[in-house]
Parts: structure tokens; C-alpha cells; sequence
């Protein structure tokens, strides 16, 4: 099992999303391990594109982690001048998929570290990728696609089609030699810090649960499937509290993750799910059915944020967990 932390040791910050307010009011139900940010995001960028730190304080000292680094805009950059974080003292870098949303600030990001911070990714970061969402929501065999992409597109079949921009990987690599960066690929669960751990890949328990319409592309008429071997989550063991699962985006599928680390973990009882939850591309039905499993095991804080869309968010809503992340949203864990 892993170690756990202790409770109110660990505080995750909202550094880029989508969303951003300055009304959006703390919510007294949580009694302060969610707290919104109010006029501090006055300045402050939201983006399509998702990073949130892992700030940690306890006898041994304070350590500063990233998941991700937001999307091309750099918003992850400005942000963290607006919430006095000193990217100088990220010590820990993990990357949550090789998406431009999530490593978009990630050029900009390694000349602000300092020497021998450590950035952890899966290989699988790196290939290529295609998204092909149809207007009517079927899927395309590997096969299909490929002989039917340029008269779907000629014929407006599809509502989203196109490369996705890549992460290169000698353009990382050139950057972490100059300034001295550890990059750090596997495929492995990989321990950050005492009831800190990365996912590795996330095993697939039902395979409907993946993000339909992304395909890694070989070349223009080759194509396959999608199988998000490159998703890394994070997860953290509270004591006497429970699982927290932080996703980037959650391709894998959200209750995918969470049973991978409740196996990977050893810790059953989840106390928070924060993240991406990439609902926005699901059915109402689908969606329904991910709302009734968090209802099921009822954890004490649910946010799903960035690529999760506003159906879930709002039949999530009655809940007594749920709430709403946002740039400079702060869950107290």
C-alpha cells in the first residue's frame, strides 16, 4: 500500500484552465479545502489548456511540484508571476500526455527552472496524433478512416478533423542539456514523495471509457486507434481521508483512473477526484453513468475542470461534492 501523508500538508493550485472568475464565491461546505480565488485573478490568463502545482509542507520541508504546463499561450508563465509562485523552486515536472494544451508552456517553462529539476513523461508522449470527431458521433475503424478522411472532410462529415501540434521531442531534450533539466521517460508508476505517485499507464478495466475520435496518425492514410498509452495521472494517499486522483485530461476514461489507483495504491476509500475528466465529446447516457459511479463511492470533493464539459458539470451539481475549478481555484488537501 502507499504511504499516506498527513492531511492539510499538500495544497493544489489552479495555474491554467479554461475558466476564470472573479465572483465565483468559496464555498462554506468545503470548510476550506476548496477555496476560489477571487480578485487575486484579476491579471490572471485562461486558456484551452490545463497545469496545476503541488505545493507540499511538512517537517521535511517545502517542495514545489507541476502537473503540466498548460497550453501555446504560455498563460502558465504570467499566472505564476500573478500568484507569486517562483518556478525556480519546482523540483518535480510530471507531464500528463503528449496534448499541446498540457505541454504547450512547456518551451518556455524549462530556462525558468533551475538546474537538476526533474521532468517525468512517458515516451508514448511523442507520437503522433489525429483527431476525427464525426458530426454524428460514429466511429471509424483505423482502416475506414483512412479511406474515407479526405471525402469526409470534402463532404463536411466531421466537426473536428486535423494534426494535433506536436511535442518534439529533441527540441525537449536540446532545452533540458542546456539548462541542465533530468528528463525522465517511463512507462512506470514512478513514487514522487512520501503517499505521492504517479499512475504509469492506466490499465484499461473498460475500454468504452476512452475518448472516442483520436487516432495516432502514421501517415496520411494510415492510421490507428488510440489507446492513450501515454496518460500519466497523479495520485496522493491522505490519511484518514483517502485516494486523491489528479487527471490531465482523463482519456483513459475517469473511472478507469480512479480504479487504476485505487489497485496501484491499495487505498479503496476515494477522498477527492480533481482534473480533466474529457467528457465533453460523451452522450447524456454515458454521461449519466459516470455521474451515478461518483454518487456510488461519493468522495468528499469532485471538480472536473478544462475538457470536461457542462453536462457533467452540471448534473454533477446536485451533488454535495461537486464544485468548480478555475485559474487560481485551491483545494486544501
Amino acid at each position: 500500500m502507499l504511504d499516506a501523508i498527513e492531511s492539510g500538508k499538500i495544497t493544489l493550485k489552479v495555474l491554467t484552465t479554461n475558466e476564470i472568475s472573479i465572483t465565483k464565491l468559496t464555498e462554506d461546505k468545503f470548510n476550506g479545502k476548496v477555496i476560489q480565488p477571487g480578485k487575486s485573478v484579476r491579471r490572471a490568463i485562461a486558456e484551452h489548456g490545463f497545469a496545476i502545482s503541488i505545493d507540499i509542507v511538512d517537517n521535511e520541508g517545502k517542495h514545489l511540484f507541476l502537473l503540466d504546463t498548460g497550453g501555446l499561450t504560455d498563460a502558465i508563465i504570467e499566472n505564476s508571476k500573478q500568484f507569486n509562485i517562483n518556478l525556480k523552486d519546482v523540483e518535480k515536472l510530471v507531464l500528463s500526455h503528449g496534448h499541446f494544451d498540457h505541454f504547450g508552456g512547456l518551451p518556455k517553462l524549462i530556462p525558468e527552472f533551475k538546474e537538476g529539476t526533474k521532468l517525468y513523461l512517458n515516451p508514448n508522449c511523442y507520437q503522433q496524433f489525429f483527431a476525427a470527431v464525426t458530426k454524428t458521433g460514429e466511429e471509424f475503424s483505423p482502416e475506414e478512416l483512412a479511406s474515407s478522411i479526405e471525402t469526409l472532410e470534402k463532404e463536411g462529415g466531421l466537426k473536428l478533423s486535423g494534426e494535433l501540434p506536436l511535442l518534439n521531442k529533441s527540441v525537449v531534450q536540446n532545452l533540458a542539456d542546456q539548462y541542465n533539466i533530468e528528463v525522465i521517460e517511463t512507462k512506470e508508476p514512478v513514487e514522487l514523495y512520501k503517499g505521492i505517485m504517479t499512475s504509469g499507464e492506466i490499465e484499461l478495466f473498460d475500454e468504452d471509457e476512452l475518448t472516442k475520435g483520436i487516432y495516432i496518425m502514421k501517415s496520411r492514410k494510415e492510421f490507428e486507434k488510440h489507446y492513450f498509452r501515454d496518460e500519466t495521472s497523479i495520485y496522493f494517499n491522505i490519511k484518514d481521508k483517502g485516494l486523491v486522483a489528479l487527471t490531465g485530461c482523463g482519456h483513459c476514461g475517469i473511472i478507469n483512473t480512479i480504479k487504476h489507483g485505487q489497485k496501484l495504491t491499495g487505498v479503496d476509500k476515494i477522498y477527492a477526484v480533481i482534473g480533466g475528466f474529457h467528457e465533453e465529446w460523451n452522450p447524456i447516457e454515458k454521461i449519466e453513468r459516470k455521474v451515478k459511479y461518483f454518487e456510488n463511492i461519493n468522495p468528499e470533493i469532485i471538480c472536473g475542470m478544462h475538457c470536461t464539459g457542462f453536462n457533467f458539470n452540471n448534473l454533477m451539481s446536485k451533488h454535495p461534492a461537486h464544485t468548480l475549478g478555475m485559474v487560481g481555484t485551491e483545494f486544501h488537501l
